[in-house]
């Protein structure tokens, strides 16, 4: 009906996504209540997302390069661990300390594009319970925990909602680590328990969505990506 001429698309999607996972611990009782623990844990993953956009043109389908995005990602984790725990009275308590290395490596096929990133991190944790009574206890735990970005994040491809607006992951993204911090209070019943906490928690290197304008040709196109945006508190 408006007489311009039919535009025919077509795209293919394949992903595939191997992991392998190594564990091995070790558990040695030394009294009634108390036993200490220690493991290693690794984590290899492997994601290949090729993504193929075609049009047909001078009879022949023609791939359209600014819309086909061939990424592979691949993520070794290799992590350490110990662990103690005990009871003395009232008191119980657990103390541990994880060793972990990231070694993670994207690659953005059709240009060559490749980033990688290593960091090693230890992350302690303490949990405290007091037994007032049988009926009344109190909990104080301290854990640091990582958030690494996820597969998309770190993806630099441009993806379109319309023209003008554009989405792109950050492959120099860093990962969250948060420090979290808790005291509770429980109490039991004979069917039923009741428990309170104040908790605070501190993330630092936040991963943030930001948007931002850009001049491209005569247009104004938002552009959105990933970043690690200052801290987060709560």
């Amino acid at each position: 009906p408006t007489g311009l001429p039919v535009l025919l698309q077509r795209s293919f999607n394949k992903e595939s996504e191997r992991t392998a996972v190594l564990q091995s611990d070790y558990v040695h009782p030394f009294s009634e209540e108390g036993k200490w623990e220690a493991g290693y844990r690794g984590s290899l993953r492997n994601i290949d997302n090729d993504y193929l956009v075609e049009e047909f043109a001078d009879d022949t389908w023609q791939t359209l390069p600014n819309l086909s995005n061939d990424f592979n990602y691949t993520e070794q984790v290799h992590a350490l661990y110990t662990n103690i725990g005990n009871k003395s009275g009232k008191l119980s308590y657990q103390a541990g300390l994880r060793f972990e290395y990231s070694d993670i490596l994207t690659e953005l096929l059709q240009t060559g594009e490749k980033n990688q990133r290593d960091y090693a991190n230890l992350f302690p944790s303490l949990f405290l319970t007091w037994e007032q009574s049988e009926a009344n206890s109190i909990q104080m735990s301290y854990s640091r925990r990582i958030r690494r970005p996820r597969f998309w994040d770190l993806n630099p491809f441009f993806t379109f909602s319309d023209s003008r607006n554009i989405r792109s992951g950050n492959p120099n993204l860093n990962p969250e680590f948060t420090d979290s911090y808790e005291l509770s209070f429980i109490k039991y019943w004979e069917t039923t328990t009741f428990t309170s906490s104040l908790y605070y928690r501190d993330t630092k290197g936040n991963i943030s969505n930001v948007r931002s304008l850009e001049q491209q040709g005569e247009d104004l196109v938002t552009i959105s990506r990933p970043e690690n945006f200052g801290r987060e508190n709560s």
